[in-house]
């Protein structure tokens, strides 16, 4: 005799996913359906508040195994180049921000920017900031009040100024959002509210990689900016 207890083909090991900043319930929360998106998990969480800065949301995710191994795979293409990077100096985290736009999800819900949520994620909702960090090849780092008539040069000049050997060319802004864009110098409509316009220096005859990749202090994970900067200082 043979006795088969089968599997629900329904059944799935609980997930979750949690909420941050400016909704009116934070915390945890279990994925329900297949394909559970952001909107679905502000409307749990009641919604946001008065406070929240919509642009800045940014979603915080777990690497995978796949990811993981492209991540490795990047660091491996690049410590073959010119330039050396010392791994050991590198942060390789164990997550990174995804760039998402909340506001256009929450207009289109199950649209394209609605994304499809996955266990372990965690949505942070900030309030709004009016403030502008510059960093990198300039003369004073500093954070400055954001305007928006202000150019990135400007910007620039409230940090006394380009510094020696950077590469005006290829500044670029990262986003609360976890976005990635570059940085035209005489353009007013790429400066948010939050963001940190970067200025990498021009690489010396060594090609240090390392002194170039760790000119950002923001929490945004290299992860996510190893393939971005990458393509942007060639």
């Amino acid at each position: 005799d043979q006795i088969m207890v089968r599997r629900s083909p329904g059944y799935e090991e609980q997930k979750t996913v949690r909420v941050t900043g400016e909704v009116i319930f934070p915390g945890e929360y279990t994925l329900t359906k297949k394909e559970e998106r952001l909107s679905d998990l502000v409307e749990k969480s009641g919604g946001l508040t008065q406070w929240a800065y919509v642009k800045g949301a940014r979603l915080l995710r777990n690497i995978i195994g796949e990811e993981q191994t492209r991540m490795q795979s990047t660091i491996d293409l690049l410590d073959s180049a010119k330039d050396s990077i010392n791994v050991d100096n590198l942060d390789l985290k164990t997550n990174y921000f995804v760039g998402i736009d909340l506001s256009k999800a929450l207009a289109n819900p199950g649209g394209d920017a609605d994304l499809v949520l996955r266990e372990g994620d965690v949505l942070g909702v900030p309030e709004y900031i009016n403030t502008v960090k510059i960093t990198g090849n300039v003369m004073y780092p500093n954070t400055v009040t954001y305007s928006p008539n202000m150019r990135v040069t400007d910007y620039v000049a409230q940090a006394g100024g380009y510094g020696y050997r950077s590469k005006k060319s290829k500044a670029y802004i990262i986003y609360l959002n976890g976005k990635i864009e570059r940085a035209r110098r005489f353009s007013k409509k790429v400066v948010e509210p939050g963001c940190e316009i970067v200025v990498p220096q021009k690489r010396s005859k060594d090609g240090q990689l390392q002194e170039i990749l760790s000119i950002s202090t923001t929490a945004a994970s290299l992860a996510t900016m190893l393939a971005t900067i990458g393509n942007i200082l060639r």
